[in-house]
Protein backbone atom coordinates (compact mmCIF):
# COMPACT_ATOMS: atom_id res chain seq x y z
CA UNK A 1 0.00 0.00 0.00
CA UNK A 2 1.16 3.25 -0.80
CA UNK A 3 0.97 5.80 1.74
CA UNK A 4 2.15 9.61 2.12
CA UNK A 5 3.63 10.77 5.57
CA UNK A 6 2.69 14.58 5.51
CA UNK A 7 5.15 16.73 7.65
CA UNK A 8 6.14 20.44 8.21
CA UNK A 9 8.92 21.84 5.10
CA UNK A 10 12.35 20.48 5.79
CA UNK A 11 11.39 18.13 7.93
CA UNK A 12 11.35 14.82 5.22
CA UNK A 13 15.05 13.89 6.27
CA UNK A 14 14.29 13.62 10.25
CA UNK A 15 10.93 11.89 9.21
CA UNK A 16 12.53 9.36 7.51
CA UNK A 17 15.02 8.99 9.84
CA UNK A 18 12.07 8.55 12.47
CA UNK A 19 10.85 5.89 10.17
CA UNK A 20 14.08 3.57 10.01
CA UNK A 21 14.75 3.97 13.67
CA UNK A 22 10.71 2.98 14.71
CA UNK A 23 9.61 0.71 11.91
CA UNK A 24 12.22 -2.57 11.89
CA UNK A 25 11.67 -5.21 9.16
CA UNK A 26 10.50 -8.56 10.42
CA UNK A 27 10.51 -12.23 9.19
CA UNK A 28 7.09 -11.21 7.39
CA UNK A 29 7.42 -7.70 6.65
CA UNK A 30 9.75 -5.63 4.95
CA UNK A 31 10.77 -2.47 6.31
CA UNK A 32 8.74 0.65 4.98
CA UNK A 33 10.39 1.74 1.02
CA UNK A 34 10.69 5.72 0.59
CA UNK A 35 9.48 5.90 -2.97
CA UNK A 36 10.18 9.62 -3.48
CA UNK A 37 9.68 13.03 -1.37
CA UNK A 38 7.22 16.15 -3.15
CA UNK A 39 7.15 19.35 -1.37
CA UNK A 40 4.34 22.34 -1.52
CA UNK A 41 6.77 25.35 -0.82
CA UNK A 42 6.61 26.67 2.40
CA UNK A 43 3.90 24.55 3.23
CA UNK A 44 4.44 20.63 3.63
CA UNK A 45 7.18 17.62 2.72
CA UNK A 46 5.01 15.06 1.59
CA UNK A 47 6.85 11.66 1.72
CA UNK A 48 5.56 8.71 -0.20
CA UNK A 49 6.08 5.44 1.04
CA UNK A 50 5.57 1.70 0.35
CA UNK A 51 4.18 0.22 3.83
CA UNK A 52 3.03 -3.58 4.44
CA UNK A 53 2.74 -3.48 7.87
CA UNK A 54 0.13 -2.08 9.74
CA UNK A 55 -1.25 1.65 9.88
CA UNK A 56 -0.73 1.69 13.53
CA UNK A 57 3.18 1.69 13.19
CA UNK A 58 2.42 4.65 10.96
CA UNK A 59 -0.08 6.28 13.43
CA UNK A 60 3.04 6.47 16.36
CA UNK A 61 5.28 8.05 14.33
CA UNK A 62 5.65 11.47 16.14
CA UNK A 63 7.62 14.08 13.57
CA UNK A 64 4.36 13.64 10.98
CA UNK A 65 0.99 15.86 10.99
CA UNK A 66 -1.03 13.69 8.90
CA UNK A 67 -1.37 10.26 7.13
CA UNK A 68 -3.04 9.81 3.25
CA UNK A 69 -3.53 6.63 1.72
CA UNK A 70 -2.86 7.10 -2.26
CA UNK A 71 -5.55 6.28 -3.71
CA UNK A 72 -4.80 7.13 -7.56
CA UNK A 73 -1.52 9.21 -9.19
CA UNK A 74 -1.58 10.08 -12.73
CA UNK A 75 1.76 11.45 -14.50
CA UNK A 76 2.83 13.93 -17.49
CA UNK A 77 -0.66 16.16 -16.77
CA UNK A 78 -0.41 18.71 -19.86
CA UNK A 79 -0.81 22.29 -18.61
CA UNK A 80 -3.84 22.86 -20.53
CA UNK A 81 -7.38 22.01 -20.71
CA UNK A 82 -6.24 18.32 -21.61
CA UNK A 83 -4.71 18.11 -17.94
CA UNK A 84 -8.08 18.31 -16.24
CA UNK A 85 -9.42 15.32 -18.42
CA UNK A 86 -6.27 13.46 -17.41
CA UNK A 87 -6.98 14.35 -13.48
CA UNK A 88 -10.34 13.34 -13.75
CA UNK A 89 -9.32 9.82 -15.92
CA UNK A 90 -6.69 9.22 -13.01
CA UNK A 91 -8.82 9.94 -10.29
CA UNK A 92 -11.14 6.90 -11.52
CA UNK A 93 -8.55 4.05 -11.45
CA UNK A 94 -10.60 1.70 -9.66
CA UNK A 95 -7.49 -0.82 -9.14
CA UNK A 96 -5.72 1.31 -6.31
CA UNK A 97 -8.96 3.62 -5.08
CA UNK A 98 -10.82 0.29 -3.77
CA UNK A 99 -8.36 -1.27 -1.22
CA UNK A 100 -7.65 2.50 -0.65
CA UNK A 101 -10.87 3.00 0.55
CA UNK A 102 -11.17 -0.48 2.29
CA UNK A 103 -8.69 0.72 4.77
CA UNK A 104 -10.58 4.49 5.38
CA UNK A 105 -13.61 2.32 5.90
CA UNK A 106 -11.78 0.24 8.01
CA UNK A 107 -9.63 2.39 10.29
CA UNK A 108 -12.66 4.70 10.90
CA UNK A 109 -15.64 2.43 10.55
CA UNK A 110 -17.25 3.98 7.93
CA UNK A 111 -19.73 3.12 4.80
CA UNK A 112 -19.18 3.41 0.78
CA UNK A 113 -21.67 6.12 1.15
CA UNK A 114 -21.62 9.61 2.79
CA UNK A 115 -20.16 13.07 2.44
CA UNK A 116 -16.73 13.92 1.16
CA UNK A 117 -14.68 17.38 0.10
CA UNK A 118 -11.68 17.63 -2.07
CA UNK A 119 -8.83 19.66 -0.63
CA UNK A 120 -6.65 20.93 -4.02
CA UNK A 121 -3.15 21.61 -4.12
CA UNK A 122 -1.14 22.93 -6.82
CA UNK A 123 2.61 23.36 -7.61
CA UNK A 124 3.79 24.57 -10.95
CA UNK A 125 2.44 26.50 -14.22
CA UNK A 126 -1.31 25.48 -15.30
CA UNK A 127 -3.76 27.04 -18.09
CA UNK A 128 -6.10 26.47 -15.14
CA UNK A 129 -7.56 27.11 -12.13
CA UNK A 130 -7.43 25.02 -8.68
CA UNK A 131 -10.49 24.80 -8.43
CA UNK A 132 -11.51 23.37 -11.79
CA UNK A 133 -8.77 20.38 -10.39
CA UNK A 134 -11.21 20.22 -7.87
CA UNK A 135 -13.96 20.10 -9.38
CA UNK A 136 -12.36 17.24 -11.73
CA UNK A 137 -11.47 15.33 -8.81
CA UNK A 138 -14.98 15.24 -7.68
CA UNK A 139 -16.84 14.67 -10.63
CA UNK A 140 -14.52 11.97 -11.22
CA UNK A 141 -15.59 10.75 -7.11
CA UNK A 142 -19.28 10.98 -8.06
CA UNK A 143 -19.03 8.96 -11.18
CA UNK A 144 -16.78 6.37 -10.57
CA UNK A 145 -15.88 5.32 -7.10
CA UNK A 146 -17.39 2.29 -5.53
CA UNK A 147 -20.57 4.03 -3.13
CA UNK A 148 -22.45 6.57 -3.24
CA UNK A 149 -20.71 9.96 -2.37
CA UNK A 150 -22.02 13.67 -1.82
CA UNK A 151 -20.03 16.51 -2.51
CA UNK A 152 -20.16 18.79 0.65
CA UNK A 153 -17.59 22.03 1.52
CA UNK A 154 -17.76 21.12 5.28
CA UNK A 155 -18.39 18.24 7.91
CA UNK A 156 -17.15 15.70 5.36
CA UNK A 157 -16.35 11.99 6.22
CA UNK A 158 -14.01 11.24 3.49
CA UNK A 159 -11.48 14.01 2.73
CA UNK A 160 -9.90 13.69 -0.61
CA UNK A 161 -6.79 15.91 -1.27
CA UNK A 162 -5.56 16.13 -4.55
CA UNK A 163 -1.84 17.77 -4.72
CA UNK A 164 -0.96 18.80 -8.44
CA UNK A 165 2.99 18.90 -8.47
CA UNK A 166 3.99 19.90 -11.96
CA UNK A 167 3.12 16.94 -14.42
CA UNK A 168 1.73 14.79 -11.57
CA UNK A 169 -1.10 14.33 -9.80
CA UNK A 170 -1.40 12.25 -6.20
CA UNK A 171 -5.18 11.51 -4.89
CA UNK A 172 -5.17 10.36 -1.53
CA UNK A 173 -7.16 9.70 0.96
CA UNK A 174 -6.72 11.35 4.62
CA UNK A 175 -6.43 9.07 7.59
CA UNK A 176 -6.02 11.46 10.28
CA UNK A 177 -7.46 14.39 11.72
CA UNK A 178 -6.66 17.58 13.00
CA UNK A 179 -6.04 16.36 16.12
CA UNK A 180 -2.99 14.29 15.30
CA UNK A 181 -1.04 17.81 14.56
CA UNK A 182 -1.68 18.85 18.74
CA UNK A 183 -1.57 15.42 20.25
CA UNK A 184 -1.84 15.37 23.90
CA UNK A 185 -1.88 19.48 24.21
CA UNK A 186 -5.11 21.14 25.53
CA UNK A 187 -3.23 24.38 26.72
CA UNK A 188 -2.13 26.33 23.76
CA UNK A 189 -0.20 29.88 23.32
CA UNK A 190 0.90 32.04 19.92
CA UNK A 191 3.83 30.81 18.65
CA UNK A 192 3.70 27.62 20.36
CA UNK A 193 5.49 24.97 18.42
CA UNK A 194 4.40 22.57 16.27
CA UNK A 195 4.46 19.27 18.17
CA UNK A 196 6.00 17.96 14.59
CA UNK A 197 9.10 19.94 15.01
CA UNK A 198 9.35 19.41 18.78
CA UNK A 199 8.87 15.55 17.89
CA UNK A 200 12.00 16.29 15.50
CA UNK A 201 14.18 18.84 18.04
CA UNK A 202 13.72 16.13 21.12
CA UNK A 203 14.57 13.05 18.57
CA UNK A 204 17.99 15.01 17.55
CA UNK A 205 19.02 14.99 21.70
CA UNK A 206 19.26 11.20 21.11
CA UNK A 207 17.04 10.48 23.82
CA UNK A 208 18.16 8.01 27.16
CA UNK A 209 16.54 6.80 30.26
CA UNK A 210 19.05 8.53 32.18
CA UNK A 211 18.60 12.10 30.84
CA UNK A 212 18.25 14.92 32.76
CA UNK A 213 16.24 16.97 29.90
CA UNK A 214 15.98 20.97 29.69
CA UNK A 215 13.88 23.39 28.16
CA UNK A 216 15.14 27.03 29.49
CA UNK A 217 12.25 28.83 27.74
CA UNK A 218 9.42 26.20 27.69
CA UNK A 219 6.28 28.00 26.61
CA UNK A 220 3.48 25.73 26.37
CA UNK A 221 5.51 22.64 27.16
CA UNK A 222 5.49 20.88 23.75
CA UNK A 223 9.45 19.97 24.04
CA UNK A 224 8.80 18.60 27.69
CA UNK A 225 5.82 16.62 26.24
CA UNK A 226 7.55 15.29 23.17
CA UNK A 227 10.67 14.37 25.75
CA UNK A 228 8.18 12.39 27.53
CA UNK A 229 6.80 10.37 24.61
CA UNK A 230 10.39 10.20 23.59
CA UNK A 231 10.59 6.68 26.02
CA UNK A 232 11.69 6.79 29.78
CA UNK A 233 13.56 9.70 31.18
CA UNK A 234 15.22 10.67 34.72
CA UNK A 235 13.88 14.70 35.10
CA UNK A 236 12.37 16.86 32.98
CA UNK A 237 12.98 20.85 33.69
CA UNK A 238 11.10 23.29 32.44
CA UNK A 239 9.91 27.18 33.20
CA UNK A 240 9.22 30.09 31.38
CA UNK A 241 9.17 33.72 32.41
CA UNK A 242 5.97 34.15 31.78
CA UNK A 243 3.25 33.50 33.84
CA UNK A 244 0.62 32.49 31.25
CA UNK A 245 3.17 30.03 30.06
CA UNK A 246 3.97 28.29 33.14
CA UNK A 247 -0.07 27.50 33.57
CA UNK A 248 -0.27 26.24 30.23
CA UNK A 249 2.72 23.77 30.83
CA UNK A 250 1.40 22.75 34.26
CA UNK A 251 -2.12 21.54 32.20
CA UNK A 252 -0.31 20.21 29.78
CA UNK A 253 2.07 17.74 31.12
CA UNK A 254 -0.27 16.96 34.73
CA UNK A 255 -1.29 13.68 33.43
CA UNK A 256 2.52 12.91 32.47
CA UNK A 257 4.22 10.36 34.83
CA UNK A 258 7.42 11.09 35.93
CA UNK A 259 9.62 13.48 38.39
CA UNK A 260 8.80 16.82 36.64
CA UNK A 261 10.03 20.30 37.56
CA UNK A 262 8.29 23.40 36.09
CA UNK A 263 9.09 26.92 37.51
CA UNK A 264 8.62 30.62 36.54
CA UNK A 265 11.81 31.51 36.64
CA UNK A 266 14.39 33.82 33.59
CA UNK A 267 15.92 31.80 31.00
CA UNK A 268 19.40 34.58 31.53
CA UNK A 269 19.28 33.83 35.52
CA UNK A 270 18.73 29.78 34.86
CA UNK A 271 18.33 28.47 38.52
CA UNK A 272 19.60 25.47 38.22
CA UNK A 273 23.47 23.98 39.47
CA UNK A 274 26.57 23.71 36.90
CA UNK A 275 26.55 20.81 35.40
CA UNK A 276 22.94 19.70 36.38
CA UNK A 277 21.67 18.13 32.68
CA UNK A 278 22.63 16.35 30.24
CA UNK A 279 19.90 17.06 27.40
CA UNK A 280 18.86 20.72 26.57
CA UNK A 281 16.32 21.31 23.81
CA UNK A 282 14.46 25.16 23.30
CA UNK A 283 12.80 27.67 20.94
CA UNK A 284 14.87 30.85 20.93
CA UNK A 285 12.76 34.10 20.62
CA UNK A 286 12.73 35.06 16.85
CA UNK A 287 12.67 38.50 15.94
CA UNK A 288 8.82 39.02 16.13
CA UNK A 289 8.76 37.69 19.60
CA UNK A 290 10.51 40.11 21.84
CA UNK A 291 9.59 43.69 22.96
CA UNK A 292 10.48 46.60 21.42
CA UNK A 293 13.90 47.90 22.34
CA UNK A 294 15.11 44.30 23.96
CA UNK A 295 18.57 42.98 22.08
CA UNK A 296 17.90 39.56 20.45
CA UNK A 297 22.38 39.37 20.62
CA UNK A 298 22.18 39.93 23.79
CA UNK A 299 19.46 37.63 25.15
CA UNK A 300 21.35 34.48 22.75
CA UNK A 301 24.69 35.47 24.77
CA UNK A 302 22.84 35.38 27.92
CA UNK A 303 20.81 32.31 27.85
CA UNK A 304 23.24 30.39 25.95
CA UNK A 305 25.77 30.89 28.44
CA UNK A 306 23.72 29.93 31.17
CA UNK A 307 22.68 26.60 28.69
CA UNK A 308 26.49 25.81 28.59
CA UNK A 309 27.07 26.21 32.41
CA UNK A 310 24.24 23.91 33.20
CA UNK A 311 25.16 21.19 30.65
CA UNK A 312 27.06 18.48 31.11
CA UNK A 313 30.42 17.74 28.88
CA UNK A 314 29.02 15.19 26.42
CA UNK A 315 25.69 16.20 26.70
CA UNK A 316 23.88 17.27 23.94
CA UNK A 317 22.09 20.81 22.72
CA UNK A 318 18.99 21.70 20.18
CA UNK A 319 18.23 24.60 19.53
CA UNK A 320 15.36 26.46 16.70
CA UNK A 321 16.40 29.81 15.81
CA UNK A 322 15.28 32.09 13.03
CA UNK A 323 18.60 33.58 12.79
CA UNK A 324 21.84 30.99 12.06
CA UNK A 325 24.42 33.34 12.12
CA UNK A 326 23.17 35.87 15.21
CA UNK A 327 22.81 32.65 17.14
CA UNK A 328 26.78 31.40 15.71
CA UNK A 329 27.58 34.86 16.71
CA UNK A 330 26.27 34.82 20.04
CA UNK A 331 27.39 31.08 20.96
CA UNK A 332 31.30 32.03 19.59
CA UNK A 333 31.10 34.80 22.59
CA UNK A 334 28.94 33.33 25.37
CA UNK A 335 29.33 29.59 25.01
CA UNK A 336 32.23 28.35 22.75
CA UNK A 337 32.26 25.02 24.68
CA UNK A 338 29.12 24.09 22.46
CA UNK A 339 29.99 22.41 19.41
CA UNK A 340 27.84 22.49 16.53
CA UNK A 341 27.71 19.45 14.97
CA UNK A 342 25.06 19.62 12.38
CA UNK A 343 22.14 22.25 11.12
CA UNK A 344 18.45 21.24 9.34
CA UNK A 345 16.81 24.22 7.57
CA UNK A 346 12.90 23.92 7.81
CA UNK A 347 9.93 26.47 7.87
CA UNK A 348 8.04 28.01 10.30
CA UNK A 349 4.74 29.45 9.95
CA UNK A 350 6.66 30.25 6.50
CA UNK A 351 9.27 31.52 7.92
CA UNK A 352 12.94 30.10 7.37
CA UNK A 353 14.57 28.84 10.71
CA UNK A 354 17.05 26.28 11.60
CA UNK A 355 17.49 23.22 13.90
CA UNK A 356 20.75 23.77 15.09
CA UNK A 357 22.83 20.94 17.20
CA UNK A 358 25.35 21.11 19.46
CA UNK A 359 27.66 19.28 21.54
CA UNK A 360 28.94 20.55 25.01
CA UNK A 361 32.89 20.15 24.85
CA UNK A 362 35.28 19.63 28.14
CA UNK A 363 38.45 21.29 28.59
CA UNK A 364 37.12 25.07 29.19
CA UNK A 365 36.29 26.47 32.48
CA UNK A 366 32.35 28.01 32.35
CA UNK A 367 32.54 30.52 35.31
CA UNK A 368 30.15 28.84 38.46
CA UNK A 369 26.76 30.21 39.43
CA UNK A 370 25.70 32.08 41.89
CA UNK A 371 23.12 30.04 43.26
CA UNK A 372 22.35 30.22 47.03
CA UNK A 373 22.42 27.44 49.20
CA UNK A 374 18.61 27.32 49.51
CA UNK A 375 18.40 27.83 45.71
CA UNK A 376 20.63 24.73 44.84
CA UNK A 377 18.42 22.61 47.40
CA UNK A 378 15.66 23.52 46.02
CA UNK A 379 16.66 22.00 42.53
CA UNK A 380 18.44 18.65 43.83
Amino acid sequence: MLYILQTLPGLAPLTWREVEQKIRPTADQPAPRQIGVRGVPARNDLILIDHRGSIRSLMALRTIEDIFVIAARGFKIAPDERGLRQIHAATRNEETIKPALELWQRLNGKKRNGRFRVVTRMVGKHNFHRYEVGRAVADAIRDGWPGHWQLVDEEAELEVWATLLEQEIIIAIRLTDSSMRQREKVAHLPASLRPALAAAMVMLTHPEADDVFLDPMAGAGTLLLERAAAGPFTTLYGGDISPAAVTAMNANLRHIRGHIVIRRWNAIRLPLPDASVNKVAVNLPFGNQIGEGEDLGELYRDVLYHIARVLKPGGRLVTLVADQQLLDKARAQAAPVLRPVARHRVFVLGQRATICEHVRVAGQVIPSSKLTTDEEDDWE
